[in-house]
């Protein structure tokens, strides 16, 4: 509830986060109740158990909001490159907004309720019930290779949504540099402003559907991963 997609935002009361907590908690005790082995009520044994809950509870929705971070930081490369986050140039404890950045994650979290990634989500929480033992502390197989993959893979999702953009204000580049060779008259900082502000938004519009694919792919490679670290935590 703290860590996963959409309920992790600030907007949603922290009452409501609880709340649902309570519900899918009860709901998972009526289901896998039967299936958990008995727990001695110590406080020496719960306190290790309600940490290792806490780590995997943590681990999944970290897992589910990768997508959402690759998305903001695909929309922070288009700002930073367009020109929207200028301002950190020159103070970089300005605060700007990544504009571009938090469209993108609204982008993402609308595929994301779409294809119902939040009923995976719940899904995934109620097979952790079953195969993570309650009386184990322990990772399974979790390694560190498996996280340094799976934030690879946000870093690359990322950088493939930016792309267009990127490579569009880059020949904007090539051409004020060439313009200003040919023309040297020509105050080609103020008119590169107006320039890549106008390629960067045209070119943003034109690629929506190729964003949009991208973002539905990287939604299903995020599924499996999900699927991989329930695995992964798995006790022997």
């Amino acid at each position: 509830m703290v860590a996963g997609p959409l309920l992790s935002a600030l907007g949603i009361p922290p009452l409501v986060k609880v709340g649902l907590a309570a519900i899918l908690a009860a709901a998972m005790a009526m289901v896998a109740a039967p299936l958990q082995p008995t727990i001695v009520v110590e406080p020496f044994t719960l306190v290790p158990l309600v940490l290792k809950e806490t780590l995997v509870g943590a681990l999944i929705g970290f897992s589910a909001s990768m997508v959402m971070m690759a998305a903001r930081f695909a929309g922070g490369l288009a700002d930073i490159e367009i020109g929207f986050q200028t301002a950190l140039l020159f103070d970089p404890n300005a605060g700007v907004p990544t504009l571009l950045g938090e469209l993108q994650a609204m982008m993402m979290l609308m595929l994301f309720l779409g294809l119902g990634g939040h009923h995976a989500l719940i899904e995934a929480v109620f097979v952790s019930a079953e195969i993570i033992p309650l009386d184990r502390f322990a990772l399974g197989q979790m390694d560190a290779q498996f996280l340094v993959t799976m934030a690879t893979g946000a870093l690359v999702l990322g950088v493939k949504i930016a792309a267009p953009v990127i490579v569009a204000i880059f020949l904007v580049h090539i051409a004020l540099s060439l313009l200003a060779r040919i023309a040297p008259q020509v105050n080609i900082f103020a008119l590169s402003m107006h320039v890549k502000i106008v390629v960067g938004l045209l070119v943003l519009l034109a690629t929506v559907p190729l964003i949009v694919l991208v973002m539905k792919n990287a939604l299903g490679w995020f599924d499996e991963q999900l699927s991989t670290l329930l695995v992964a935590l798995r006790t022997q």
